[in-house]
């Protein structure tokens, strides 16, 4: 039996980004109403996971990874998306996302359901916590449209499911020193090179955005959805962060989605309408929209990019995915997945193209020149990042930082002179 969802936005019940993230789901209609459940706030509060951090979210990803349903579930076998963005031709052509790394950061993928059977997925939760059925069923359906065998856009892709609370998920008092920022750190330091993130609400803070200005030093793209409150580059959303993939909604005819933020913020509209997924609170099916769900459909073509053009850098990629898409009938650009396949990106700057969305705010194209080249000096990015190592020559920060320093190495001091 399939429903047809009525969930609210999802909206944080706290001011700080840090101590709440909503999931972005709106209902099948593209209107908020009164949530049949609570609205989604994920709980992701606090300071930098370190390297020890990582190996207990290995440790623990047995208790998490594939939580079991109630009973035997029917697979979901399709999406309405399939079709029009000819995901099953790409997959024909062998264009998968194979040999690519994609983070979700969201809550626990239940890794039992039918469509993900042989997908290449890891569940690591950042701390210990209790998570609900609405909190298994929003992270399932975001790593489906990645990875699910009959409509999964980058199915040969290694999907990593960073697993954090959500407001309503319990047992999470591990969870107060777990942080959005430390969460994208560590995807960086694992390897990722797309960072598919369908959350929103709350403040942005330094950690935030300097966690996002490592991830593009390191030619890493980070997807995000634009949020669903049907306003103007919403501040509260990671699309407001210069350097982020904003991606909005989009319905069947292409056009944006009422629900949907718009704005500078936003990059490319996919398709956010109609996916259906399963619901854990009652064993049933149901009908979703949101651009929670438009992102992990454009992280999974970006990643299917990389595998179709492995020369290129996580920043021409971004300028492809801007430069080839279309524009829709409401004015806001759509993406193009021909338009990726057929055009080779080395054509294009390695620069990321979304770096001045908010000129004025952080990160900035020089902060993150200055990440890339080691010669970045907050306080921020030495306590959040600790894979960061400082390569200037500042006597102050050498001694306030001496075992992350390496005294005059960074690659700016040894570029040959411009002619």
């Amino acid at each position: 039996m399939t429903r047809t969802r009525t969930n609210a936005l999802g909206r944080a019940s706290t001011p700080r980004l840090r101590a709440a993230l909503a999931r972005t789901r709106t209902n099948a209609l593209g209107r908020a109403g009164a949530p049949r459940r609570p609205a989604r706030a994920g709980a992701l509060a606090g300071r930098a996971l370190g390297r020890a951090g990582s190996a207990l979210v290995l440790a623990a990803a047995v208790a998490l990874a594939g939580a079991p349903g109630a009973a035997a579930v029917d697979e979901i076998t399709t999406q309405d998306y399939v079709g029009p963005l000819g995901v099953a031709n790409e997959a024909a052509a062998g264009y998968t996302g194979q040999g690519v790394n994609i983070a979700v950061i969201d809550g626990p993928t239940d890794t039992t359901m039918p469509e993900l059977a042989g997908a290449d997925i890891t569940v690591k939760p950042m701390c210990d916590y209790t998570p609900t059925p609405d909190s298994r069923t929003h992270a399932t359906t975001i790593v489906s449209i990645l990875a699910a065998r009959g409509y999964g856009v980058a199915r040969g892709a290694h999907i990593t499911n960073y697993s954090a609370p959500a407001d309503e998920d319990t047992n999470k008092s591990d969870c107060a020193a777990v942080g959005v920022d430390d969460t994208i750190n560590a995807a960086v330091a694992d390897g990722a090179r797309v960072i598919s993130i369908s959350l929103g609400g709350g403040k942005i803070g330094d950690g935030e955005r300097q966690a996002i200005a490592g991830a593009v030093a390191r030619g890493v793209v980070v997807v995000v959805s634009t949020g669903n409150k049907g306003v103007q580059d919403a501040s509260d959303s990671l699309a407001s962060v210069n350097g982020t993939v904003g991606v909005g909604a989009s319905d069947a005819a292409g056009r944006i989605q009422s629900f949907s933020n718009y704005g500078r913020g936003l990059a490319v509209m996919a398709p956010g309408d109609r996916i259906t997924e399963h619901d854990f609170a009652t064993g049933q099916t149901m009908v979703s929209s949101g651009t929670s769900y438009a992102t992990p459909i454009v992280a999974g073509f970006v990643a299917v990019a990389m595998q179709r053009w492995p020369q290129a850098s996580g920043n021409q990629i971004v300028q492809s995915l801007v430069a080839t898409a279309t524009t829709g009938p409401t004015g806001q650009p759509l993406i193009s997945p021909h338009g990726l396949d057929t055009t080779d990106p080395a054509q294009y700057p390695d620069t990321n193209p979304l770096m001045d969305k908010f000129p004025g705010t952080q990160p900035s194209a020089q902060t993150v020149a200055d990440y890339a080249d080691g010669l970045l000096a907050t306080e921020t990015v030495f306590a959040n990042d600790p894979s960061y190592t400082y390569r200037g020559t500042d006597p102050a920060i050498i001694t306030a930082h001496p075992d992350r320093t390496a005294l005059g190495t960074s690659p700016r001091y040894h570029k040959p002179p411009e002619q």
